[in-house]
């Protein structure tokens, strides 16, 4: 054989063992992720601002805010007029029945803490196997898709191929990054340091960084692994609302800060060659209200001597404390107990505060999924919230806080956001109203699956699964 044909024959021999190599990729490739018939999406990326109010984008010129990314999602996709939440309205509880479809009563995250009444309950719900339905990414690994998380709320040893949790934000016995490592896909948290230059050891307990280090994990995770499922939790915004209110400068500037990560988010998959396979899902946990003052029932449980406190405030004995919204007996099988506890907060209701708060009685709250330990919740008025603390000794009393959130779903100003926009979705869908539970189904079925333990429906009128581009 000539020098010519033998480099000849070598080249093929490259060529073909290239080809093998690529064709056995490509097999693995399709084993790992199927097609699934009817799948609208190859990926979904499901973003949750936090505090997310509909006037956002809506009204985004009378609010005063710049989203252009939100509202570019918008115009090319369908919007929600408001979202109906969980209740509580709170963060946890809201998250959860986002990726599950069911409420609080039923998924067990019943608020954000766990109810310990001797410790405050301090010890928030971070542990997925708490959950006791499943979620989204837990279906979506039975159909053979990748799914990764994002900052999420219950998700601390959730079964997802990439994850970097919510957890601890301030242990006692590490850093937040060393808790950050420990939680997370192992090797991850340290790229993305990298990646950022650099992040303090507790630089997480600023808002706003603690948002740029998620918006990083994000961007990172869709050009290094495309999953077919993301999770997303943005925060900023509730701080913010927290601190200085709904529609302030401080919220306002929040808003365009998550704005911009959720357009980088949108450019990794440009990046990631996904784009046009990529329905994103942007949502909220719950809306605001402005407050200015704060009720403590508790005051009024230890007035009456069913609680009691050490000489540092601290709850040392209870027939009946406050959990989040929740006043709670601790022997619910004893309605003389329950009976007392009613007819205290039942004077306050029709007297001196009448208008002021309301009870929330246990029909309403079986009708509404809500806390199935609760002997009702209380609801303040709009300007009003709850306080599970002493000061003053006093059951009203003034606070800083601008703004809050955990009210009745029924209450407009607790409506969260909803943008659906991308690949499977149709545009300029009217949404006038929404069910949280109602967005699991509709990631399922965007992504070719059901939820079979929802209690909600996807939103069939926005989704067209027969104009998607494949590749």
């Amino acid at each position: 054989m000539t020098l010519t044909r033998r480099r000849f024959a070598s080249l093929h021999i490259r060529a073909f063992l290239l080809l093998s190599v690529l064709a056995a990729a490509a097999a693995r490739t399709s084993a790992q992720t199927p097609p699934i018939a009817g799948r609208g999406a190859d990926h979904v990326i499901l973003i949750t601002i936090d505090g997310f109010r509909p006037q956002v984008y809506l009204d985004a010129e009378r609010e005063g805010v710049e989203v252009p990314n939100l509202k570019a999602l918008l115009k090319a996709g369908s919007g929600a007029e408001g979202v109906v939440v969980a209740y509580p309205s709170m963060t946890y509880p809201s998250h959860t029945s986002i990726v599950t479809g069911v409420s609080p009563a039923r998924h067990g995250i019943i608020s954000n803490t766990q109810f310990d009444a001797l410790n405050g309950s301090r010890a928030w719900f971070s542990e997925n196997r708490a959950m006791k339905t499943p979620a989204l990414w837990d279906v979506a690994k039975k159909h053979g898709l990748k799914t990764a998380g994002v900052s999420w709320p219950v998700t601390v040893g959730a079964a997802m191929d990439v994850l970097y949790p919510e957890s601890n934000q301030a242990p006692q016995d590490s850093t937040w990054l060393v808790r950050a490592r420990k939680d997370s896909t192992p090797g991850l948290v340290d790229a993305v340091v990298n990646d950022l230059g650099g992040f303090g050891e507790r630089d997480n307990l600023d808002p706003i960084k603690r948002d740029r280090f998620a918006a990083a994990v994000a961007t990172r995770i869709i050009r290094t692994e495309k999953p077919n499922l993301m999770v997303v939790h943005l925060m900023e915004t509730d701080s913010a609302q927290h601190a200085n209110g709904p529609g302030s400068p401080q919220a306002r500037a929040a808003f365009e800060r998550v704005d911009a990560h959720i357009g980088a988010i949108v450019q990794a998959t440009e990046e990631a060659g996904i784009r046009s396979r990529t329905a994103f899902v942007i949502t909220g946990d719950h809306g605001f209200s402005r407050v200015h003052a704060l009720f403590q029932p508790n005051v009024i449980l230890r007035e009456a001597g069913l609680l009691k406190t050490d000489e540092n405030g601290a709850v040392i004995e209870w027939q009946a404390v406050l959990h989040g919204m929740a006043v709670r007996v601790r022997n619910p099988a004893a309605p003389s107990l329950a009976e007392r506890v009613i007819n205290l907060f039942e004077k306050l209701e029709r007297t001196r505060y009448k208008g002021l708060f309301r009870m929330v009685r246990r029909a309403e709250l079986d009708e509404r999924g809500a806390y199935p330990e609760a002997l009702f919740f209380f609801e303040p008025a709009e300007g009003y919230y709850l306080s599970d603390g002493f000061a003053q000794n006093s059951f009203l009393i003034g606070t800083t806080r601008r703004g809050a959130h955990g009210f009745l779903p029924t209450e407009p100003r607790m409506f969260t956001g909803l943008i659906v926009s991308g690949a499977g979705v149709r545009a300029g869908v009217p949404l006038p109203s929404v069910r949280q539970i109602d967005i699991a189904p509709t990631v399922a079925r965007l992504l070719g699956f059901e939820m079979p333990d929802a209690d909600g429906v996807p939103l069939l009128g926005m989704i067209d699964t027969a104009t998607v581009p494949r590749s």
